[in-house]
């Protein structure tokens, strides 16, 4: 804006919220001159969230969050001596009856009176696979919570990252060109790209509907922190990461594209629920090493499974051009590897090369202990709520992410 002593000040990129202070300020105005005024919002933003203006948290921050909580094998002893004290839970069938009403309130909630754009919304909710995304979110309220004590709130949460897991599926299949998911063709294989990315679109606002009902400010910063992600997540999986820097962007990618959906939807559920810090973060932290289990687990089955058992075809990713976690470990001990990651596998036989050099590697083990390796974090995380049958639950599931086959 211009000030009428005549310096400018790029007000408008401090959060509304603390506006009226950067214009109260005429030392702030005076530093807020364009080539300062980005560093100048940002230092302010950490000023006022300490007096309780605005949240600090994350959203300057790039990466994945360090985690706090450690898997200490003196306190725990091995990670299959602790699946084995919990395997006993189904956290599913634990949960069965609520995700049931999740499912239930969702179609409600995608419910159109435009016939095609209903049927495009609700084609993958109908034919849902585990719903491992709203699994969690109730799991984790219940371990809060107690088991019958989980808010209307915390099940919305549940709701509003399924929707969106939806739609990034329905906009990815059109980016992937995919023909299957889930055993089905997709939705731009039956009505077109168009109508693909508007179903997408739809199941965005109606979760932003929903979320905004809920008129807790820091679930609806959470979620908007997870849908940035989202876009950041596509774009790096777009551009190639510069060399020996390929597992890094690979986890950093991981977590915005995977993890950070299911991390923020946990730590919103703490939220609601009107838990100390501490507790939130724990909540963060279990999801966040979740997602990321989650995530390398499908790298490998993508290398590993077989096309009836994922429900798509196999090898998707580096016929697509994508390197994951197998080929980039193999890249780390032959050279011959990143020439075929930089042109994206796009010549004759290098897909065949490239799988070569993944199984003389051992590059699917290494694979193997970074999801182990979260799925300790996460377990870790799970120790620090009281224990329950929910908690129980929730160990369970880790286990579930890391050993299942599709």
């Amino acid at each position: 804006e211009l000030w009428p002593s005549g310096n400018m000040a790029v007000v408008r990129m401090c959060p509304r919220a603390l506006r009226s202070q950067v214009m109260a300020s005429r030392s702030c105005v005076r530093y807020l001159q364009l080539e300062g005024a980005a560093k100048a919002a940002a230092q302010l933003g950490m000023k006022y969230a300490r007096n309780g203006i605005l949240e600090n948290d994350d959203y300057y921050t790039h990466g994945v969050p360090e985690s706090r909580f450690k898997f200490d094998q003196d306190k725990f002893g091995s990670l299959t001596k602790v699946f084995d004290e919990h395997r006993h839970i189904d956290p599913f069938q634990h949960v069965q009856s609520d995700l049931d009403g999740v499912t239930d309130c969702i179609k409600d909630v995608v419910g159109s009176d435009h016939k095609v754009l209903n049927t495009v919304a609700s084609y993958f909710i109908e034919a849902a696979g585990k719903r491992i995304r709203p699994a969690i979110v109730i799991l984790l309220s219940q371990a809060l919570e107690g088991e019958d004590s989980v808010t209307q709130r915390q099940q919305r949460v549940a709701q509003i990252t399924e929707m969106i897991h939806t739609a990034t599926l329905l906009h990815d299949d059109v980016i992937d060109k995919s023909d299957a998911r889930r055993g089905l063709k997709t939705i731009n294989k039956l009505f077109g790209n168009k109508m693909a990315v508007l179903g997408g679109d739809f199941l965005l606002a109606r979760a932003s509907v929903t979320l905004a009902r809920l008129q807790e400010p820091r679930v609806i910063e959470c979620f908007g922190i997870a849908l940035e992600h989202l876009v950041k997540g596509e774009l790096l999986q777009i551009h190639k990461a510069e060399p020996g820097n390929g597992i890094s962007n690979y986890v950093t990618k991981s977590y915005y594209k995977t993890a950070s959906l299911i991390a923020n939807s946990t730590k919103s559920a703490a939220i609601l629920g009107g838990h100390s810090e501490r507790v939130i973060e724990v909540a963060y932290e279990y999801g966040k090493n979740l997602g990321l289990a989650f995530q390398v687990v499908d790298d490998l089955l993508d290398f590993e499974g077989t096309s009836d058992a994922m429900g798509k075809p196999t090898l998707a990713d580096i016929n697509s051009g994508l390197a994951t976690a197998p080929v980039l470990y193999a890249a780390e001990q032959f050279a011959e590897v990143q020439p075929l990651i930089d042109r994206k596998f796009s010549q004759v036989g290098d897909v065949q090369l490239a799988l070569h050099f993944v199984e003389k590697s051992g590059a699917l083990n290494e694979t193997r202990t970074l999801a182990a390796s979260y799925a300790e974090a996460a377990v870790a995380a799970a120790y620090e709520l009281p224990d329950s049958t929910a908690r129980s639950a929730l160990v369970s599931l880790v286990e579930r992410v890391l050993l299942r086959n599709r």
